[in-house]
């Protein structure tokens, strides 16, 4: 099956070529945030905000990501101590051009802003820390939401101390990730559309890996001594 995100998405996507999604309550600053990101919340965000405590202190990294947060997307952080439960009482704010959904366009867009608060959060630490980008650094998402570094890299338990030690970096960079999952997903299926008002017999035939439950899109973030290349690759799982 596909991630929650992807799945949600998915029957939006199918319906029409410009699909909305419907905002809904989240239960913390960083999920508030995924879901500004996109429909729904992937597994791995989902899992994070499960396994939070009632009452959270948060580092002084995670402060400046949230006040870089609400100043792009609007969202008002939770502060030290407050009960998480709270946020149950009312809706996010998030950027949209169409009032209560939210279109491609817009995810994409969203995904950029947020890009931008983890590369300069994330580009601080590697300056003080003089982290090395030779090799490249390469992070990716674990099934229990961690970000990892690619073995090998001098650095590797130095960078993912550091993302993984601020949840609210960590969940901006799997919101990030899970965004851009959706769109391209999102984006194949539309042209799976175009492709099956044309040849409904072709169409199938050539994506008949979006409907096998075994197709997703995995995003990663390659980082060089000159670029920050999020590369996202659809694959089909070989496991029955």
């Amino acid at each position: 099956m596909y991630s929650l995100g992807v799945a949600a998405g998915q029957r939006s996507v199918l319906s029409g070529t410009r699909p909305t999604v419907k905002t809904e309550s989240q239960t913390s600053f960083a999920t508030e945030l995924a879901a500004a990101l996109k429909p729904g919340l992937s597994k791995k965000v989902e899992q994070t905000a499960n396994t939070e405590t009632p009452f959270r202190q948060i580092s002084a990294v995670d402060a400046a990501v949230q006040k870089d947060i609400q100043e792009a997307f609007g969202i008002e952080p939770h502060k030290p101590g407050d009960n998480l439960k709270s946020a149950l009482d009312g809706m996010w704010p998030f950027k949209s051009s169409k009032p209560g959904s939210i279109l491609i366009e817009d995810m994409e867009s969203n995904a950029e802003t947020a890009s931008g608060i983890f590369q300069k959060h994330l580009e601080k630490f590697m300056r003080t820390e003089n982290v090395s980008t030779k090799p490249p650094i390469e992070l990716t998402t674990s099934g229990d939401g961690s970000v990892k570094v690619q073995d090998g890299h001098p650095d590797k338990e130095k960078i993912e101390n550091f993302i993984n030690g601020n949840p609210e970096l960590r969940n901006l960079y799997a919101g990030i990730c899970s965004t851009r999952n959706f769109v391209a997903i999102a984006k194949e299926s539309i042209e799976f559309q175009k492709r099956y008002a044309v040849d409904p017999q072709a169409a199938i035939a050539e994506f008949s890996h979006l409907f096998s439950g075994k197709y997703s899109y995995n995003t990663s973030l390659v980082i060089s001594e000159d670029s920050w290349d999020y590369q996202t690759k659809g694959t089909l799982s070989l496991q029955s």
